[in-house]
């Protein structure tokens, strides 16, 4: 190989090089753009808890979790239950949903209540309101059974509707409901 071709062969290999170098900055350039245009919310994903946090008061639990990356919610077991992760802290409140059973008897033109079942004295208001201490609606179903001595039972069953509860708590919570899971989040 000669001078000449030793030169055209680096000519070549630096003009290679160059458009490499080109492309680079331009897939660097769109990956900048890319990544000042993600979302911030999305490092929620990577955090995890180093504690767990049972919080009794839904004031509370709704300064607390503010603004948090990722929260579920799910009824298990007749009992509400949202968790939130934030800070490294998941933290979770619960809440009994009411059922009520109500025995009655006819009389001329009256109802007589002969017993009101509840789970708990606690569950009282809930009940009469159709909504949650936290301040969420539930939904009520009812469904009238005749018993042979002439007592009827009214079996009242309290629910929530899931897309009611998501946007409920997205208000609540300051989140994208986008970020809220009906489901549970495992630690």
């Amino acid at each position: 190989m000669n001078f000449d071709e030793k030169m055209d062969a680096i000519d070549l290999i630096i003009n290679v090089l160059r458009e490499h170098e080109k492309s680079l900055d331009e897939l660097v350039s769109r990956l900048e753009e890319l990544l000042s245009k993600a979302p911030a919310g999305r490092g929620a994903e990577a955090e995890r808890p180093t504690i767990r946090a049972l919080v009794r008061e839904w004031k509370e639990f709704r300064e607390r979790c503010s603004g948090a990356g990722i929260a579920s919610f799910e009824v298990e077991d007749k009992k509400f239950r949202v968790s939130a992760l934030k800070g490294g802290v998941l933290h979770i409140y619960e809440e009994m949903i009411p059922d009520m059973e109500i025995r009655f008897r006819e009389r001329e033109d009256r109802i007589v209540i002969d017993e009101v079942e509840l789970r708990g004295r606690e569950m009282i208001p809930a009940a009469l309101r159709g909504r949650l201490n936290c301040g969420l609606e539930i939904s009520v179903k009812g469904e009238e059974i005749k018993m042979p001595d002439g007592v009827s039972l009214y079996r009242m069953v309290y629910d929530l509707e899931a897309e009611k509860a998501r946007n409920w708590l997205a208000n609540q919570l300051k989140m994208d409901p986008k970020n809220i899971i009906h489901g549970r989040i495992q630690a």
